[in-house]
């Protein structure tokens, strides 16, 4: 039987969203309603999930956030919600729940949490989600903490109720430029952090290889407006991509467009940084044994995603590369070396200059990932495929 509603607060990066998809499936397996605090980066993609995943979407909203925190408290008290999950463990996140006898309030493991003494003391009965495993991917430990609320083993979902009026675009796209079951390459050139952001002008360079010599469609797309870094997709549109020599659709489509392109198959091969568009393409949802195109994992279970190839260099990739418990669908690439100025640490995969600006002009790690690298793997995926 199901037990009331549910308040999750995740707010965060953008690509950050995509990770608790699967734990918002399966807390409508136990719960009526959801409700879902987000930040304002995550709020277009938190929309397309108000169609149907989640029931309201409440936005946190740094230059008013006592008053948006007034908001969601009251929404609370009002829809007689009982439990209040937080995801991301920041003690400002305490200030969305209410201080209401029989509220169920549960944050991150001390180990787990940014802020632990800051959430504690705001909300002192709090009960701690178990502590996440040491390694393996974000969604699984995610996944891991609801064992509190009683769900064990859930099925991963990355499935989203696109509107129709998005997926009628998305597919006039897909026929206009002949998509779907073709030999095309989308180009996700952006990312919220400098340091994650692959040099434009080897996407440029990648873009020609791909068109003259693999005889691809290529696609470049990213955001048309996106505040934390600058608008630097468009700038890139404009300054690297718009000579009209590759199908450029960041100034056309919106970010539910692109989630529903990424994430229905229109492209043959995605290829970007750390960032949302590659999470959205190539994370692998359970489906039926056997189903076309599917893969059985280590574990026994069948799961199916779209192909993707994914540039890292100063984020950890056990972490954040797209969710395929396969190993088939997503190929994760490492630059050959790093710079002997590059101060990101290895082994701890920590970077002191991850959200900052500094190495876009200075011993950027993402350049010694070379376009050669990412010719081979797409290649690669290209024959895998039989395109």
């Amino acid at each position: 039987m199901k037990k009331n509603s549910v308040l999750v607060i995740y707010s965060g990066w953008l690509g950050d969203l995509v990770w608790i998809v699967p734990t918002i499936h399966a807390l409508r397996t136990v719960f009526d309603t959801v409700s879902l605090v987000v930040s304002d980066v995550q709020a277009p993609l938190a929309e397309v999930m108000r169609n149907g995943l989640v029931d309201a979407v409440y936005v946190d909203d740094p230059r008013h956030r006592l008053a948006s925190a007034r908001t969601v408290r009251a929404a609370v008290r009002s829809k007689g919600i009982r439990t209040c999950l937080d995801l991301k463990g920041r003690g400002k996140n305490g200030i969305y729940m209410p201080w209401t006898p029989g509220l169920r309030v549960l944050i991150p493991h001390r180990r787990d949490a940014r802020e632990y003494l800051l959430a504690r003391l705001l909300h002192p009965l709090a009960e701690s989600l178990p502590a996440r495993p040491d390694d393996g991917h974000m969604v699984d430990a995610y996944l891991s903490g609801l064992s509190v609320l009683g769900i064990r083993d859930a099925r991963v979902s990355f499935a989203l109720p696109f509107p129709a009026d998005v997926i009628r675009d998305g597919e006039k796209i897909v026929k206009r430029e002949g998509l779907r079951g073709g030999r095309s390459v989308a180009l996700n050139v952006g990312s919220a952090q400098s340091s994650k952001i692959w040099p434009a002008e080897n996407f440029r360079r990648l873009a020609q290889i791909l068109k003259a010599d693999l005889r691809c469609k290529v696609v470049v797309m990213g955001a048309r407006s996106f505040k934390p870094n600058g608008d630097y997709d468009m700038r890139v549109s404009r300054e690297v991509f718009g000579d009209g020599q590759v199908t450029n659709l960041i100034e056309e489509t919106s970010l539910a467009v692109d989630a529903y392109l990424l994430a229905s198959g229109a492209f043959t091969v995605s290829v970007g940084n750390d960032s949302f568009a590659n999470h959205m393409a190539g994370s692998a949802s359970e489906c039926a044994a056997g189903e076309a195109g599917a893969v059985q994992a280590s574990n026994g279970r069948w799961y199916k995603a779209n192909h993707t190839v994914s540039l890292f260099a100063p984020t950890n990739p056990v972490y954040c590369r797209p969710y395929d418990p396969t190993g088939t669908f997503n190929t994760v690439l490492l630059p050959e070396s790093y710079p002997e100025a590059c101060v990101y640490d290895r082994k701890a995969h920590t970077c002191p200059h991850y959200g900052d600006g500094y190495c876009t002009e200075r011993a950027h790690c993402m350049q010694n990932l070379t376009i050669e690298q990412v010719v081979a793997a797409v290649e690669k995926k290209l024959k895998e495929q039989k395109t």
